[in-house]
């Protein structure tokens, strides 16, 4: 049975590498004076933790190392989770020697805490990557912006979107979105 349309629409549109490209912007952009310089620095970090990540998978999607930008296979993800958290450790001194936004270092340290999680579970279990980085960005958002809590809504819907495309169980989105609303708590309490 061909999965419906929604649940590929949502599993793309928040993909984790777009979330890691969108949200290094916007919660530097929103927490820092003036506003550009928050937004210069999470340029820093969408280029290093999402534009070379997510090239570096599509050429290996090219190739035929790995099936889709999703990595499907949890063998797949240990690597390329190493990769970005050691692209996020780059992104950090780059963004100290540049004097970038502090919330953007937060940030920094939210999104290399969700890949170091990822990279740890993904070594025995598939958890799901979209349910930890969607909940994280959405508490960051609803927890920065009040008024975006809506926001929030877009958890269960990625969630489902991924068990009804068989990428994942009920458990492993289950505890993908927890962690990733539990690191989110613990970086908004930092901002």
């Amino acid at each position: 049975m061909t999965a419906p349309r929604w649940a590929h629409l949502t599993s793309e549109v928040l993909a984790p590498w777009v979330l890691a490209a969108v949200m290094p912007v916007l919660v530097p952009t929103l927490t820092t004076t003036p506003a550009w310089r928050g937004a210069l620095s999470g340029l820093v970090v969408t280029v290093l933790c999402a534009v070379v990540p997510v090239a570096v998978v599509a050429a290996g999607v090219r190739r035929g190392r790995y099936a889709s930008l999703h990595v499907p296979r949890r063998e797949d993800r240990p690597p390329l989770l190493a990769m970005v958290a050691g692209l996020s450790a780059l992104a950090a001194v780059l963004l100290v020697l540049l004097d970038g936004a502090t919330s953007s270092l937060v940030f920094l340290g939210l999104m290399t805490s969700c890949a170091v999680l990822g990279l740890a579970v993904s070594r025995r279990w598939k958890v799901s990557l979209h349910a930890m980085v969607a909940a994280a960005s959405a508490v960051v958002l609803a927890g920065l912006v009040p008024v975006a809590a809506p926001v929030l809504l877009c958890v269960p819907l990625v969630a489902a979107a991924r068990v009804r495309l068989g990428a994942h169980t009920v458990a492993q989105v289950v505890v993908g979105a927890l962690a990733g609303a539990v690191l989110a708590l613990g970086a908004l309490a930092l901002v």
